[in-house]
């Protein structure tokens, strides 16, 4: 039933595990029921650790059998340049971005960029394609697995100007001031405790830093599942947060300017690109 369901949603640009999630036991979940309450942060991310290392083991971002879009051809359908980017195809498999956040900012070539949650970093090397020396991608994400993916298949330009390390988002390894851009492409509703994680990028960018992401935001209410909610977490079902949310927390955590922008729809939820900046020194 979930595989006739999804097949019905193949043509859409969505990402692969946001559907999954709304098709809970073969049905669509009913987007006016409470949203999902959170387990344990430590549960939550000892889950998403297994769960995309077993996805990097098996090397595709689509464990299921519906030929929905996923990797490359989701990549193709978010706008990336996937003809002219020279990127593995080992590493497209292993694409689940919800957007293309890099489209918000014009890079400049000496700038150090964090890739938040990089996965196989796709999005790293595209940044890396932009720079210049001294300018550098950091690459960062809880599973080792994608890092040495990323490590592995990572092109001769990449292997110049990226650089990977396996941290938490909540507890960046950098010092005060590093970045001029963090990126985050479907891994910020990853996070659970996210207030903590934006006062760690706004700690870590400069005075006048940049946060680009491209994520799901709800804009509905989603059912409870009667099964672990780790799963709603791991596919960054219940980690979206609504525009309002935004709007508080990244006032909350230092951030001077920012605008959220609706990209595609998709019942109780919406991919949508969030553009921030970090206050300026007068």
């Amino acid at each position: 039933m979930r595989a006739r369901i999804l097949h019905q949603f193949r043509h859409l640009r969505f990402p692969v595990v946001c559907l999954l999630l709304l098709c809970h036991n073969g049905h669509l979940l009913n987007m006016e029921c409470c949203v999902l309450p959170s387990p344990p942060s430590h549960k939550i991310k000892a889950y998403i650790r297994e769960l995309y290392a077993r996805l990097a083991n098996v090397g595709t971002a689509n464990l299921s059998r519906a030929p929905i879009a996923a990797g490359k051809n989701l990549a193709h359908d978010l706008g990336y340049d996937t003809s002219n980017l020279s990127i593995s195809n080992k590493v497209w498999d292993l694409f689940a971005g919800c957007g293309n956040p890099l489209e918000e900012i014009d890079l400049e070539p000496d700038w150090t960029i964090l890739d938040l949650g990089c996965g196989v970093g796709v999005d790293s090397q595209v940044a890396a394609l932009s720079l210049r020396t001294p300018g550098r991608v950091i690459g960062l994400d809880i599973t080792a697995e994608f890092l040495r993916l990323a490590r592995d298949y990572a092109n001769v330009r990449s292997k110049l100007y990226c650089h990977w390390i396996a941290a938490d988002a909540e507890e960046l390894p950098l010092r005060n001031k590093t970045a001029d851009l963090t990126i985050a492409n479907g891994s910020f509703n990853l996070i659970p405790q996210k207030e903590q994680a934006l006062v760690e990028i706004n700690r870590i960018l400069k005075p006048g830093g940049y946060l680009a992401m491209a994520d799901l935001v709800r804009v509905g209410k989603i059912e409870s599942m009667p099964s672990s909610d780790e799963d709603a977490w791991a596919w960054c079902v219940a980690g979206a947060l609504s525009t309002n949310e935004y709007d508080t927390l990244l006032r909350s955590t230092g951030f001077s300017w920012w605008r959220v922008s609706m990209k595609s729809s998709y019942g109780p939820l919406a991919s949508a690109h969030v553009l921030a900046r970090k206050h300026q020194l007068s």
